[in-house]
């Protein structure tokens, strides 16, 4: 039962192959005779497996699972040789050759094959072989793919006996000499491997050949399948599809070229998946498949479909039925791949190691690992040998170019690399038809009004520009501020984009300026006056205070300690003691003064000024008054000066709507603490001067004064004004505190048009 399951799996492998887009490379002669006698074998065993057995299969939806496992064939070794490669397994199994459109290269599948330990790249050292690529295909059947990139392009010979395929690699001219004499071979020689086959009675595999489908030309369906740890999207079309396929960060590009989507995108996605999107491009359509994370894929083409198979993803359970698990999909824009920036490079890294190889093939390999599609001038050739580790493809590509004197153009994401006088003969080819071409057209006028700028900076901005042709002319009328343009008519859309630009109405500011003053003043004043007087019996014999002190207020006697506070008529307070024996030979004064102020002031002033963007403005406030100087002669003359609040600001508006400021405030008052000789008086003059950026409608602060004057002090007698406590009968203190403090603020607000 177990082998019979395996023959109707290989059936219908089998089938999947012959109906493979990709045409062999031969047809016709022994071939054609055992592919017939294998498939009607096949199908003869398999109809009758399937009347008496079934073939036991589990479906579950449209995702099929085979039950019982089946031994692969193992290769067992590859070899290249000059001009042949050999690929033995340890059993026997069926090719299939493709030859894509690229002449450079071939693909060989071979079905229910594993690659077994052969996982990396081969690089080839022998004559027509430049490197073998193996690589594995899981689903959605087993395969072995074999790409072979050869040096030029090339007709291959298979043979295949006793589990070995071998290629013969030849020159297509000398391919063509030698087919006349295979055609008079080929009979006889089918007849002796037919005899010799039947004799030994074991029948060995064959190439599949198959007939070529037409190419698609719309993708009809997309949809998913999903099964234990894979999911499938399947893109069926109307013929062969030869897609590129390649992964970028989280997502996975397919592209195929010349067909249109006439199929509606799934509206709900299987995970890993979480969206499917698509776009249309000029000669194919991308599809991309947005992940969750990155996943190892598989990519086949099977008839008329392509399959992308997601592997290595655990699905986690749930609890509800398949049928009621929610699926989400999600989408997003396509992202073409990242734009090149001279001198910079920024794309995937690749390591690359050829020896002795041909550029093109190299070229085009660069070309799969960006995304952008690379076109090859015929006259690129030439051998390199190179080995680059981790580098970016971008920098690779450079190093190539230079190395063989290459130039490339880019257009959108169309990579063509030419030599550099190809493409500076095609540049200079392409001025001189421009130039013939405006040289042939006819000349127009046209009046253009300057509605807000200079006509005259108008004028220059456009000669400077050099949008005018040789044959063009500009002149002016500032009387009407016109401007008139005489030139042919594909110039004229660029001189008004550029007016756009140029001829706007300029954008205005409002500066606010604020200027606050604070003063405060603490003072305290403490001052004691007392004397005096003793006469004798003798009236010539007395004791009193020193005659130029001031008298007592009692005694009218000079005080022996004068050390009056700052208190006065309207200001501070104290009292006095008196006392005085009858006879008025002795007498007492004392007097106590005292004074504590506490002052505080506050100034605000707020000029304000609006002016263009650019423009300087000046806003002044103040008086002029007459001040007195002595001239050279000796004579005195009078003359007036500005005590003002000035504010002169030029303000810029920025791209990001902040506000560069250009500032200066200066701020004079009369100050009468300080008078000249000749009755002038001072100034208190306070002044800044700076250059800001501010956002539009911030404030901000631009010069802060604080200041802080101290004065304490104590005047009394020596050594008696020392003496604790009692030293306050022989002095006078005095403490004052005066603070000043300034700060500008600033706002300037952008006014737009109405």
């Amino acid at each position: 039962m177990k082998r019979m399951k395996q023959a109707c799996r290989m059936e219908t492998q089998m089938t999947a192959k012959i109906i493979s887009p990709h045409p062999p490379l031969e047809k016709g002669g022994r071939g054609d005779f055992q592919i017939k006698k294998i498939i009607l074998y096949s199908l003869f065993l398999c109809s009758v497996l399937i009347v008496f057995f079934g073939c036991a299969t589990t479906q579950t939806g449209d995702i099929k699972e085979y039950l019982e496992p089946w031994e692969a064939t193992l290769i067992t070794a590859i070899d290249i040789q000059d001009y042949a490669v050999t690929i033995t397994a340890n059993k026997p199994f069926i090719y299939v050759i493709n030859r894509p459109i690229d002449p450079f290269k071939m693909t060989i599948e071979l079905p229910d094959v594993s690659i077994g330990t052969f996982n990396n790249k081969i690089v080839s050292d022998k004559a027509g072989i430049t490197e073998i690529v193996p690589y594995q295909i899981e689903s959605p059947s087993l395969m072995a793919k074999i790409e072979i990139l050869l040096q030029t392009p090339s007709i291959v010979e298979p043979e295949y006996k006793d589990n070995v395929l071998k290629f013969k690699i030849k020159k297509e001219e000398l391919a063509k000499e030698e087919s006349g004499v295979r055609g008079q071979q080929s009979g006889a020689l089918e007849e002796k491997e037919e005899a010799s086959k039947t004799k030994e009675n074991i029948p060995e595999p064959a190439p599949v050949e198959q007939e070529p489908l037409p190419e698609a030309t719309e993708i009809s369906s997309i949809a998913f399948e999903r099964s234990a740890g894979i999911v499938k999207v399947l893109i069926k079309g109307n013929g062969s599809m030869t897609p590129d396929v390649f992964p970028l960060d989280n997502r996975i590009i397919i592209d195929v070229p010349d067909v249109v989507l006439n199929a509606t995108l799934p509206s709900a996605v299987v995970s890993p998946v979480k969206g499917i999107r698509s776009g249309k491009h000029e000669d194919k359509v991308r599809i991309v498949l947005d992940l969750k994370e990155k996943t190892n894929f598989d990519v086949a083409t099977v008839g008329d479909s392509i399959v992308i198979a997601l592997q290595g993803f655990e699905e986690k359970p749930s609890a509800l039925p398949a049928a009621q698990r929610p699926e989400k999909a999600e989408v997003a824009e396509v992202k073409e791949p990242e734009a090149f920036v001279e001198g910079k490079y920024t794309g995937k890294k690749v390591s690359l190691d050829f020896q002795d190889a041909d550029i093109v093939p190299i070229i085009r390999l660069l070309a799969d690992m960006s995304g952008y599609n690379i076109v090859v001038s015929p006259e690129v050739k030439g051998k390199l040998t190179m080995k680059l580790i981790n580098v970016p493809w971008d920098q690779a590509l450079d190093l190539i170019l230079k190395t063989f004197s290459l130039g490339k153009s880019i257009e959108g994401n169309i990579i063509r690399i030419a030599p550099y006088a190809v493409l500076a003969k095609e540049s200079e080819e392409a001025a001189k038809a421009q130039e013939a071409g405006i040289k042939a057209e006819l000349l127009e006028t046209r009046i253009f009004p300057i509605s807000y700028a200079d006509v005259s900076v108008v004028e220059t901005s456009i000669k400077n520009s050099k949008i005018l042709t040789t044959r063009g002319s500009i002149s002016v009328d500032k009387r009407t501020s016109t401007m008139v343009i005489k030139d042919v008519a594909t110039v004229f859309p660029e001189v008004e984009n550029l007016l756009l630009t140029l001829d706007r109405p300029t954008p205005q500011v409002l500066i606010e300026a604020r200027i606050v003053e604070v003063n405060t003043n603490d003072k305290t004043d403490l001052g004691i006056q007392w004397g005096g007087f003793i006469t004798g019996r003798d009236p010539n014999l007395s004791f009193g205070g020193f005659s130029g002190l001031k008298p007592g207020t009692f005694t009218k006697e000079p005080f022996l300690i004068d050390f009056p506070g700052g208190a006065g008529a309207g200001s501070g307070g104290g009292f006095t003691f008196g006392i005085m024996n009858p006879a008025k030979t002795m007498g007492l004064d004392l007097q106590l003064s005292a004074v504590e102020e506490l002052g505080k002031g506050k100034v605000i002033s707020n000029p304000r000024i609006m002016t263009v963007d650019n423009g300087k403005a000046k806003i002044l406030q103040g008086k002029s008054i007459p001040f007195r100087k002595i001239t050279t002669e000796g004579t005195v003359s009078e003359e007036f000066k500005d005590i003002s609040l000035e504010l002169n600001v030029q303000p810029h508006i920025t791209p990001d709507n902040s506000i560069s400021l250009s500032l200066e405030i200066k701020k004079e008052e009369i100050d009468l603490a300080f008078t000249s000789a000749l009755g002038t008086p001072g100034t208190d003059k306070k002044e800044a001067k700076t250059d800001v950026i501010i956002k539009d409608g911030e404030t901000i602060v631009i010069g802060g004064i604080y200041k802080i004057n101290t004065d304490e002090s104590e005047k009394g007698i020596p050594g008696l004004m020392k003496i604790p406590i009692l030293g306050w009968l022989f002095k006078k203190y005095k403490d004052e505190v005066t603070t000043s403090e300034l700060l500008i603020f600033i706002t300037p607000r952008i006014i737009e048009k109405p």
